[in-house]
């Protein structure tokens, strides 16, 4: 079996090694998937190590096995992985983890995974990221549009209630990111602090249509159930559905095309089964404008960022919902209070069918590792 190449000097967002040592943390199920080779000359690092993760391992015992400057790199696809706290994981290290547990994963999504982590130019994204929060912080609210339909809602995101978790750009040290890299998301507390009486203040009406992703979480699930709701979600890829919002809870869901229909059946039955999945728990913009989509249910596609941005939907919350379920939306832009635009593909683009192929106070914002919503 071909291993997977892991060469640290070609994954942009580290920055240069300063002498640092080389982590590669997996599991000892999977560390033959893999090889480590620094490059010609070690690319600045003074060596590497790996390290082995296992179920029922607290990552804090794995941390202290590490020198104390290093580079650490996390793909651990057969045992939940949760990210440290912000501040635990020493102050000359850096952290990227590959989100590749809460989706099923094989050889081939782990490598587009590594592809899509070595594509990823951390510079554009932080362009973009500031880019971002300059303009929306000259609005006094936020318009979820889709050009096609004529759907408006609003998003009052200049509340003090949200908090803004920003995964974007060069890794500092002391710093750790989920990987591929790439999204700001804003949810209405810490993703630890669940309570199903907050949510989003969205209202008015939205179209949904896109690429959905179903995580699983801490609560016991059946793969074969996983991919059997999968798949009948992914009829949004094929057609449109209109979801009215109400104080950030989908109160009505309907298709407006036959061939939406089998997703709205299912979103429709995980409401009436766990009714917190009808909260619009976060609400993403993806920046990675590099990353390619993958044809399966996979937690990469969630940064995918088009060639100018694209928003992705929440629904929700693992480990207090059996699954989270994100929904990457190419179609829709963001307005502001104005009618400027602040993120997203351009109306024009958007009619033209071309948005969605190839590439007033502040805001709050928090460099997690956590994505606010799911563990890798």
């Amino acid at each position: 079996m071909d291993r997977i190449i892991i060469d640290p000097t070609a994954m942009r967002q580290f920055g240069d090694p300063e002498g640092a040592t080389f982590v590669f943390v997996t599991n000892r199920s999977a560390a033959d998937r893999f090889e480590v080779r620094l490059g010609r000359g070690g690319g600045g690092y003074a060596g590497d190590m790996t390290l082995f993760y296992e179920k029922g391992q607290s990552f804090s015992e794995i941390l202290d096995q590490m020198p104390e400057t290093a580079h650490i790199l996390v793909i651990s696809p057969d045992v939940y992985y949760k990210s440290p706290p912000a501040g635990t994981i020493g102050a000359r290290r850096k952290l990227l983890a590959l989100a590749c547990n809460s989706t099923p994963t094989d050889m081939d999504k782990l490598a587009h995974g590594i592809r899509m982590i070595e594509a990823t130019d951390p510079a554009a994204q932080q362009e973009l990221v500031d880019q971002f929060f300059a303009t929306a912080e000259q609005s006094a609210f936020m318009e979820i549009v889709d050009p096609r339909y004529g759907t408006r809602a609003r998003f009052d995101h200049m509340s003090d209630r949200y908090v803004w978790n920003e995964q974007a750009g060069f890794l500092g040290w002391g710093e750790q990111q989920l990987a591929p890299s790439g999204e700001v998301s804003a949810l209405p507390l810490d993703v630890y602090d669940y309570s199903a009486d907050l949510s989003l203040g969205i209202d008015g009406q939205m179209v949904i249509e896109g690429y959905p992703i179903l995580h699983n979480g801490a609560p016991s699930y059946h793969p074969a159930d996983q991919a059997r709701i999968h798949s009948r979600l992914a009829a949004m890829q094929r057609g449109p559905m209109l979801a009215t919002i109400e104080r950030g809870h989908i109160v009505r869901l309907e298709a407006l095309t036959p061939e939406a229909a089998p997703a709205v059946e299912m979103l429709e039955r995980m409401f009436d089964v766990d009714s917190r999945y009808r909260i619009m728990w976060e609400f993403g913009f993806a920046v990675n404008c590099t990353l390619e989509l993958y044809d399966a249910n996979t937690a990469i596609n969630e940064l995918y960022g088009g060639r100018t941005g694209t928003i992705h939907i929440g629904l929700g919350l693992t480990p207090h919902t059996q699954y989270h379920l994100d929904i990457v939306c190419p179609a829709i832009t963001i307005l502001g209070d104005r009618g400027q635009h602040i993120f997203g593909p351009r109306a024009d683009d958007i009619i033209a069918g071309t948005a969605a192929t190839g590439r007033a106070g502040s805001l709050v914002r928090i460099r997690s590792a956590a994505c606010g919503c799911v563990a890798a």
